[in-house]
């Protein structure tokens, strides 16, 4: 089954299904906002300047959290953040101490070309810079991302950036019950591969200027993107200690 992303920002879609045209999931994650209280409750001395009755905002702001609502209006999932990282995930009834519970970290594999992250419903991830697939335990392709096409027929776009995202899903392999964490799979795997090889290309671009520049600050800002890959491919394994 073929399904389309409505918005290229992940956090904030939804997901059609394309042999229907019917929206089946809307993916929303609404911006921080800074929590009020009453001054009476911060201290003494500002108890003595202001009336107990008035309010202040304080620099204490609530967790982002991108939810899965299905068509119904009811919240499928939810990712709780702290900064990039899924803190906490739920999936309908169930609370997972975020991506350290989803994937199964102690089997990712950093190869040169590709990484392999597998989930905790033995399906594996394959990211590579031009590709995001999912696999069975058979290593079969299951799920395949699809960046920026023109439409339904996955042509690309004509014009770069103009087209939609989709993610083919092959259901005949799954169950009905693991739609929903698939997809929160996927927006995580969306964007730790983005953040992979967006710092990829940065490498490679100041690779590129040291042919021709001394060395400069450049070289020690590809000195630290290089150790931020190499962290962020650790992010899960850390997340399992």
């Amino acid at each position: 089954m073929l399904f389309k992303f409505t918005s290229p920002d992940l956090e904030n879609t939804s997901i059609i299904d394309c042999s229907t045209g019917d929206v089946i999931y809307h993916v929303s994650t609404p911006g921080a906002c800074l929590r009020a209280r009453s001054r009476s409750s911060t201290s003494i001395r500002s108890f003595a300047t202001h009336s107990s009755s008035s309010r202040e905002k304080i620099d204490m702001t609530e967790p982002k959290v991108t939810s899965l609502i299905d068509n119904d209006g009811l919240v499928a999932a939810e990712i709780f953040w702290e900064n990039k990282t899924a803190t906490v995930i739920r999936i309908g009834d169930e609370t997972l101490a975020g991506t350290r519970d989803l994937f199964d970290a102690s089997c990712v594999r950093v190869l040169e070309d590709e990484t392999l992250l597998p989930t905790r419903m033995e399906y594996t991830w394959r990211s590579t810079e031009e590709e995001l697939q999912l696999l069975d335990d058979d290593s079969e392709i299951i799920g395949r991302y699809h960046p920026d096409c023109a439409s339904d027929d996955l042509l690309p776009a004509y014009t770069p950036g103009s087209g939609n995202d989709y993610f083919e899903l092959d259901l005949d392999a799954i169950s009905e019950d693991e739609v929903v964490e698939l997809f929160v799979s996927y927006l995580l795997m969306h964007s730790l591969r983005e953040r992979m090889y967006s710092l990829c290309k940065m490498i490679h671009n100041h690779q590129v200027e040291r042919a021709t520049v001394p060395k400069s600050p450049l070289h020690r800002l590809r000195y630290r993107a290089g150790r931020s890959i190499a962290n962020l491919r650790e992010t899960f394994r850390r997340n399992s200690s």
